[in-house]
């Protein structure tokens, strides 16, 4: 209903500044409605408005910022509990989880635009990889066969910054490893969706934190 609000009235962006104030958003009363709901309108924001709401983040103090990952983890959790996915129903098609997915994506560049960025400590590193190895794509001609390129991400593209950039992000990059989607996910169909359909249905491993 409110798809592209922000556009006409940037203000829009307050709501989810102030409701993520609410320290009781895990309670269950909000994790079967309410969040979820919460969590698609958020993660249809234009990227404009998910950077500006990095930015904003990015100045909390680890503590409220790890709130905000726990939060969304945990109607991650709950949502996974709650259903039972196979290979026809999978979790990759849960629009709870893939919103909350996404809005976890925009505290963990919170958390990496918090502290000093250091975007030349592994330059060498890139360089000597990208002239020696060829990748299983590149061996495969992958990119010729499905049409595809490298993937852009378009938010770290926005903010002008990598994760690898940072060194000692505000929070560990590994406490947003989430098990409950590790346990469910069938990588080699999520592979697939990432490959061949991305543009249909989600791939985790456009956020590789996660897994």
């Amino acid at each position: 209903e409110y798809l592209n609000v922000y556009e006409s009235n940037p203000d829009y962006l307050n709501i989810f500044v102030v409701v993520m104030e609410n320290t009781n958003l895990h309670s269950p009363e909000y994790l079967e409605v309410a969040l979820p709901l919460f969590c698609k309108a958020m993660s249809k924001l234009p990227v404009a408005a998910l950077a500006k709401l990095a930015r904003l983040w990015s100045r909390y103090d680890a503590a409220q910022m790890r709130r905000m990952m726990e939060t969304f983890q945990q109607l991650i959790t709950f949502t996974i509990l709650s259903n039972e996915y196979d290979s026809d129903n999978l979790v990759n098609d849960d629009a709870t989880v893939v919103a909350a997915t996404k809005c976890l994506k925009v505290v963990l560049y919170a958390s990496v635009l918090g502290v000093d960025l250091d975007p030349d400590h592994n330059e060498e590193e890139e360089e000597e990889r990208d002239s020696d190895e060829l990748t299983l794509q590149d061996l495969l001609g992958e990119d010729r066969l499905y049409g595809t390129g490298p993937r852009i991400n378009l938010l770290e593209k926005e903010l002008g910054v990598r994760t690898r950039d940072c060194t000692t992000p505000l929070i560990a990059v590994e406490d947003f490893i989430t098990e409950s989607v590790v346990e469910v996910v069938e990588m080699d169909k999520d592979f697939t969706f990432l490959q061949v359909d991305a543009e249909s249905t989600f791939s985790f491993r456009t956020c590789p934190f996660i897994l």
